[in-house]
């Protein structure tokens, strides 16, 4: 045959086809290596066009199994394909019911992966999402796409007669590279804490949504980033990371610039005095107000800690134009924090060559600026670390899929912008605010809070000025005061009725600091006679609040209150932390009243530790998460050789793994 290598060659492409093998994608852990994305097996149905006998039949299956989308694309079929894809990603409940139908002829249900969020919404801005082409759309997912998707492989199959693929021992395959994982610096606890005090907040204060992020100052690590908005928000997006990409005027948080160039420039000694009539000074040609109009002497001390606008136009005025614009670049307004997200805005000051004669006291005051919440929380860090500004981190690490480091990404130091002196000095300030001025509402009794708050009005969109009655409340924390080890930032966009910082912003900050402390994983630690103070009953006739705390000691609390209690989640026995409570906190209910608890899942009752042995690190660590085991101590590298306690055990209350490693061949 003079042309058998051609035929050979058409045969062959007739028979093989190349499919692509899509890789594992890496998971997302917080810092304590509990899993923010994991990976799951997920199912999707597809059409043979050939091999559909019932057209009918099989129209009113996928409209009760896949809905309306999947019946028009079987409409539109084209009957000569070999293949169509009907469905994305089904849901469980529709997966469940696939299990208990039998399908049409030409129906087919494929596994597909898919992608979990533990968090879900809570750290949705932060984490990310998928797409359904398995690109990260935003986020972490997005930010480190590159290192999550993975390398795709291949496999050569062989068709039959009919069209089926098979693949055959002589059928070539590369294996698809799995993506790396991502460590975060997010704290689980803070920031599941953060997200449930945020949203009481925009409730009870009515405001349109809320923004709390928090960090390590030391490191400028980011331990918490949470966004929420009011049901219904006009113009809302609950996946727009505000706390980056949103620019406000800040008002009187901005105050730590005028404060730290004055004293950094020596221009003020922390005693030195303005004389106030009546709350108001006139500054050539327009007139300064301060929120309360008293007639006194303000030290400079006092100033910060009474939020003086008056005084810091003052302080303002004598810093200057030029000075005033270096040390708000020093402190990174007006650019970048190069956080690790995307869609980071900028915020905006102007240079001084465009400003008017009122510009440099009202920008003392936080007018005529743009800043991120972000922006305001680093500076503050710098004050908090003793003077250098740090970059926000909110990656630590990548891993392989044997757990081992692939790069780790360093803590990193802007600049240093301040003195140590100056730091300590502006600390101080802080300190008095919420001793005896305007912060008082952060008070903690077991530990030295600092903080400044802000109330600032929105300007008009599309307008001069600013609309009446339209606020946003702040304030931005540390502790503790002395050697700060957190600092953060709570903002209420338009809260209704009270709309000052310190009543409203203020003690979201020292709600979210003391149930993380009592969670025993925040940078702050409860004293030990705080948590005896617990004990204590609450008033007769009223649910007390036992949210975050854990089963047994929700039990004690509600038990010791005469009231009973029904679990509706799973952990119970293995130390799960209540996420709901019905009745509410504080609700007035007769003693013997049983309040249901939602529980975090967990494991049941009768659960043992698993057998690890043989597994990587990230698949052994998210299997002792999903059952709220806790990682010990991690010894050497590879797949898991050894564990402590051994597989079997039965699961116990505060129960830690540990694992010792070692490399595959080993």
């Amino acid at each position: 045959m003079l042309e058998h290598g051609r035929f050979e060659r058409a045969a062959r492409q007739q028979q093989t086809r190349r499919v692509i093998l899509e890789p594992a994608r890496g998971r997302i852990y917080d810092r304590h290596l509990r899993s923010l994305a994991d990976n799951v097996s997920l199912s999707r149905l597809s059409v043979r066009p050939r091999d559909v006998r019932n057209a009918r039949a099989t129209q009113a299956f996928l409209a009760r199994a896949a809905g309306p989308a999947a019946v028009t694309r079987f409409r539109s079929r084209d009957r000569h394909a070999a293949y169509l894809r009907l469905s994305p990603q089904l849901s469980p409940e529709q997966e469940l019911a696939l299990k208990t139908t039998s399908l049409p002829e030409g129906i087919h249900v494929e596994s597909v992966p898919g992608r979990v969020y533990p968090l879900d919404d809570v750290a949705r801005p932060v984490v990310g999402v998928v797409g359904t082409e398995g690109l990260g759309l935003e986020g972490i997912e997005k930010m480190f796409d590159h290192d999550l998707r993975g390398q795709s492989g291949w496999a050569t199959l062989f068709r039959d007669g009919r069209g089926d693929a098979y693949e055959l021992p002589q059928s070539l395959v590369k294996v698809p590279d799995p993506g790396a994982s991502v460590v975060t610096t997010v704290d689980l606890d803070a920031q599941s804490i953060a997200a449930l005090k945020l949203r009481e907040a925009v409730d009870h204060t009515g405001a349109k949504g809320g923004m709390a992020v928090f960090a390590d100052p030391n490191t400028g690590d980011i331990l918490a980033m949470v966004t929420v908005d009011a049901p219904g928000r006009a113009g809302g997006d609950t996946h727009r990371n505000r706390v980056i990409a949103d620019q406000y005027e800040p008002g009187s948080t901005f105050k730590i610039l005028a404060g730290c160039a004055a004293l950094e420039e020596r221009l003020f000694t922390p005693s030195d005095s303005f004389w106030v009539e009546r709350g108001a000074a006139d500054f050539g040609g327009f007139t300064i107000h301060d929120s309360h109009p008293e007639t006194r002497w303000y030290s400079v001390r006092a100033a910060t800690a009474f939020s003086s606008n008056v005084c810091y136009a003052h302080i303002g005025t004598r810093v200057g134009a030029s000075r005033m614009y270096e040390y708000a670049r020093l402190f990174g307004f007006g650019q970048p924090t190069r956080i690790s997200l995307p869609g980071e805005a900028t915020g905006q000051i102007r240079e001084p060559s465009r400003w008017s004669n009122r510009s440099l006291a009202t920008i003392s005051i936080g007018q005529e600026v743009l800043v991120t919440p972000i922006q305001i929380l680093m500076a503050y860090a710098a004050v908090a670390n003793g003077g250098t500004l740090m970059r926000p981190r909110l990656v630590s690490a990548i891993l392989d899929e044997d757990g081992k480091p692939i790069r780790e990404i360093p803590v990193e130091e802007v600049r240093r912008v301040i003195s140590s002196e100056t730091a300590r000095t502006f600390r101080s300030f802080l300190r008095d605010a919420v001793l005896e001025g305007t912060a008082v509402e952060a008070a903690l009794p077991w530990c030295d809070v600092a903080g400044k708050t802000g109330t600032a009005q929105k300007t008009v969109e599309n307008e001069r000025g600013y609309g009446a009655g339209r606020y946003v409340s702040s304030f931005v924390g540390m502790a503790p005061y002395d050697h700060p080890e957190v600092v953060g930032l709570i903002i209420l966009d338009e809260p209704r009725g009270a709309y000052y910082g310190g009543s409203v912003a203020a003690p979201v900050f020292r709600d979210i600091l003391a149930a993380w402390a009592v969670q025993g994983r925040g940078p702050i630690a409860l004293p030990p006679s705080t948590v005896l103070q617990q004990d204590e009953a609450p008033p007769q006739d009223a649910i007390p609040d036992v949210r975050l705390l854990e089963v047994d000691r929700a039990r004690e609390i509600l038990a010791r209150a005469g009231y009973g209690m029904r679990v509706a989640g799973s952990g119970a026995s293995i130390g799960g932390r209540v996420t709901e409570q019905t009745p509410g906190p504080a609700s007035p209910a007769p003693r013997g009243t049983v309040v249901e608890l939602t529980l975090v899942a967990g494991a049941e009752a009768d659960a043992t530790v698993p057998d690890l042995r043989g597994l990587a690190l990230r698949d052994a660590v998210s299997r002792l998460s999903s059952m709220a085991i806790e990682v010990g101590r991690v010894q050497g590298t590879g797949t898991v050789v050894n564990q402590s306690p051994e597989p079997g055990t039965a699961i116990r209350k505060g129960i830690k793994c540990t694992l010792v490693l070692s490399p595959r061949g080993a």
